[in-house]
């Protein structure tokens, strides 16, 4: 298996960038800033009004969900599809 686990080359420049904190004791530590859920964002302005799921994207985000053991599709499986790929 790859050491980047699929997600290739990523620029440094894109790299998220950390804030050097210290403590008192000398374990000093750098802090990211916080990610969190796709589900918890709001939908990017630049991306116009969501469309329907064709029948083949459908049964793309199906398979993926049961490949993965799920019953139905969440919503990562239904963007993904969407996304087509």
């Amino acid at each position: 298996m790859m050491a980047s686990r699929g997600m290739g080359a990523i620029m440094p420049s894109k790299m998220p960038k950390g804030v050097k904190k210290a403590r008192r004791d000398d374990t000093d530590f750098t802090q990211y800033a916080a990610g969190g859920e796709v589900w918890d964002k709001e939908r990017p302005k630049g991306l116009g009004k969501p469309k329907k799921l064709s029948p083949a994207a459908k049964a793309g985000a199906k398979a993926a969900a049961k490949a993965a053991g799920r019953p139905y599709p969440n919503l990562v499986d239904n963007m993904r599809a969407a996304k087509g790929k």
